[in-house]
This record gives structure tokens, sequence and C-alpha cells, in this order.
């Protein structure tokens, strides 16, 4: 008898392991959550309207359930990054800018350099129903996101220096916001 209680012990702790990491995870998956379309839209992007304008834009099949919108957000907002890093590095190019706007823009892609690796990371993630990851990779990239953002409005947009006064294109700007309420979108999902 006391040769199969050690085997017998251990099968049972191993059969209790995806129930401590599920209660550890933080309950359950998004896919679980009863709302739908454009309900699940409005929860996800909580009022803003370009958050709502893009998740709508989302095939029927994705909009069915958090897994499927989580899964868009997280596409669109990879496509986002990358155009956003090359409209910065074409900025950054430019040999008329001072040193101060070209640190700042290089800053800003040394930030935005893993956003994309923290996007597939938090996608593999839902794939592999590790939601805890996910929300850590994607706080991870909107702090990046949001590190660049600040960046580019303290030492660029700021008028008040006209030496280092750089005048950005308006869409610069504007994806940067872009991909920050994508990423907060697909995160509002993960922590319903």
């Amino acid at each position: 008898m006391s040769k199969y209680f050690i085997p017998l012990a251990l099968l049972f702790c191993l059969s209790l392991h995806p129930a401590v990491i599920s209660a550890h995870d933080g309950g359950l998956p998004p896919s679980s959550s009863p709302l739908s379309g454009f309900a699940l839209i409005e929860k996800a992007c909580q009022g803003v309207s370009k958050c709502i304008s893009t998740l709508e834009s989302a095939p029927e099949n994705q909009k069915a359930d958090a897994n499927g919108l989580i899964f868009f957000s997280l596409r669109f907002a990879e496509d986002q990054a990358a155009n956003f890093t090359g409209v910065i590095q074409v900025l950054n190019t430019n040999p008329d800018l001072v040193p101060m706007v070209q640190s700042s823009l290089s800053d800003c892609i040394d930030h935005y350099t893993p956003v994309g690796d923290l996007i597939e990371d938090a996608i593999n993630a839902v794939f592999a129903g590790v939601y805890s990851d996910a929300i850590k990779f994607l706080e991870a990239a909107i702090g990046d996101v949001d590190t660049c953002g600040s960046l580019l409005q303290s030492r660029i947009v700021d008028k008040s220096d006209s030496r280092v006064h750089f005048e950005l294109p308006d869409d610069v700007l504007s994806l940067n916001y872009s991909l920050k309420i994508t990423l907060s979108a697909a995160l509002n999902l993960l922590k319903a």
C-alpha cells in the first residue's frame, strides 16, 4: 500500500493544478462574457468614439465574443505600431532636425521597438489562455506608447522654445493615440 501512496498523492496534486492556476489568473476567460456585438464593443471602448468606430469595422464573427474582438484589436494594433514606427523613422531621417528633436524621435523609436513583440506575446498568451500574461504584456506595451507620446508632446510639440520646436505631421500624434486606445480596448476586455 505504501508504494502506491506517493504516486497517488502526486497524481492528486497534479489534477488540482489547473484549478489553482485558473483561480490565480483571476477568473473566467474573456470568451465566457455574455456580451457580444455592440455591447461588447462599448465595454471595450468605454465610450471613446474612435475606438468604437475601429472595433465596429471588425468582421461579424470577431465581434461575436470577447476573444474574437481581442484578437482583432491586437492585430489592428500591430499594424498601427508598424505604421507609427515607419512614420517616426522617416521623420528622423530629416537632416535639418535639431539634435533635441532627433533625440526625442530616436527615444520614441526605442520605446516603440518592443511594442510589436509585446503585442505578439499578448496574442500568444490569449491564444494559450494565459490571460494574466496577456494583461502584463499589454500594460507594458501601453506604457511604451505613453512614454513615446509624452516625449512627442513635451519635447517636440511644445512651441515655447522656437529653437527645438518641430511641427509634426497631423497624423503622428493621432496614430499614437489610436494605438493606445486600441490596446486599451483589448486590455479592458481581458480585465472584464
